[in-house]
């Protein structure tokens, strides 16, 4: 019988953040994880914004996470000796003039002057059709999201640290918490949309999303250094190369490319770009949304060594340095997780 700390199941973004702070404060680990298509952080934008666009306000809590998160993925470039975190600014294109008015207006008034640095004019980027301007967001950043995951795969298996396979709970004690010859102390499921078949935790109303991103080529512009948003977001990867996304769809979960997303992001980058394109691929994967779009975290109300750190959603790249935190300190506690996790984030409001 093999004894860790901790068993982690699934690495994506929210496993493999809690991995790392478990493995710097020297904790024992296990990751169990199969590479399956339609995971939402294999096809995750990795934008880093401060900013809700539509309202043109502070996301939640940007203070609290920003600062964090920016820290949290330098020091992974470090241990890891690979570039994954990219400063860029965002430049957010007003559709009308009343949006316009608004972010003007906000920004002399509501202390949006610390996120937004300044107002592009309608004719300042030629390559854009652009007839109200825009304004530019920053700090924002970008994470490179799939290369994370993969070296982040590859540092774990090289410490031994990740079984590759699917976790089946046919195979798992849960009241010794023990799992094919492996035996920890907790258990944290970690498993995106597939919660939902979670037999423990399939309880929490979650509302997945599929979602479709597009890659494009636009031969005439060799790299723009902003990300762009405009009810779709676009952002630069490498010279004349583009990440487009994302589409929304409750219907089909499966991770099947469709002509409607294809149509529907190439609608939306008609009506922003004046320039040709040329579509290099498409991708699909399923977010793990929860039905009042907060994150997941927290213990079984009925097994204390059963835990759940999910759903962290379109900001998850932002929030989720300081979410696993939070539940790090829980792990390592007695106490009550309720007096570590804040409210709005921790599962005992569905109790």
């Amino acid at each position: 019988m093999n004894k860790v700390d901790f068993i982690i199941v699934g690495q994506g973004l929210a496993g493999t953040l809690l991995a790392y702070d478990l493995i710097s404060n020297n904790k024992k680990i296990l990751i169990i994880d199969k590479h399956l298509k339609a995971s939402s952080s294999k096809v995750a934008a990795g934008m880093i914004n401060p900013v809700a666009m539509k309202r043109c306000s502070p996301a939640f809590m940007a203070d609290h996470y920003l600062p964090n998160a920016l820290k949290v993925y330098r020091d992974l470039e470090l241990k890891l000796n690979s570039k994954i975190l990219y400063l860029k600014p965002i430049l957010k294109l007003f559709a009308n003039e009343d949006i316009q008015n608004t972010w003007k207006v906000k920004y002399s008034n509501d202390d949006m002057d610390k996120y937004i640095s300044s107002f592009s004019k309608s004719n300042e980027f030629s390559f854009l059709k652009n007839s109200f301007g825009g304004a530019v967001v920053e700090p924002s950043a970008h994470l490179d999201v799939s290369l994370f995951l993969n070296i982040s795969r590859e540092y774990f298996t090289k410490l031994n640290l990740l079984k590759e396979e699917i976790f089946s709970f046919e195979d798992f004690d849960h009241i010794n918490c023990s799992y094919r010859g492996d035996i920890a102390d907790k258990i944290i499921f970690c498993e995106g949309h597939r919660l939902q078949n979670n037999p423990f935790f399939n309880y929490l109303p979650m509302s997945p999303t599929k979602g479709e991103i597009m890659r494009i080529k636009i031969p005439s512009l060799k790299n723009f250094n902003k990300m762009i948003s405009k009810g779709i977001y676009m952002i630069p990867v490498k010279d004349y190369e583009y990440v487009v996304g994302a589409t929304y769809n409750r219907e089909d979960l499966s991770d099947k490319v469709t002509q409607e997303g294809r149509s529907f992001l190439i609608s939306k980058l008609d009506s922003i770009l004046d320039v040709d394109f040329e579509v290099l691929s498409i991708s699909a994967g399923v977010r793990p949304n929860v039905k009042d779009r907060r994150p997941l975290i927290g213990v079984h109300p009925e097994f204390s060594k059963l835990y759940v750190f999910n759903g962290l959603g379109s900001r998850g790249v932002l929030q989720g340095p300081t979410l696993s935190q939070e539940l790090m300190s829980c792990l390592f506690s007695n106490h009550l997780i309720g007096n570590k996790i804040k409210n709005y984030n921790n599962i005992n409001r569905f109790d």
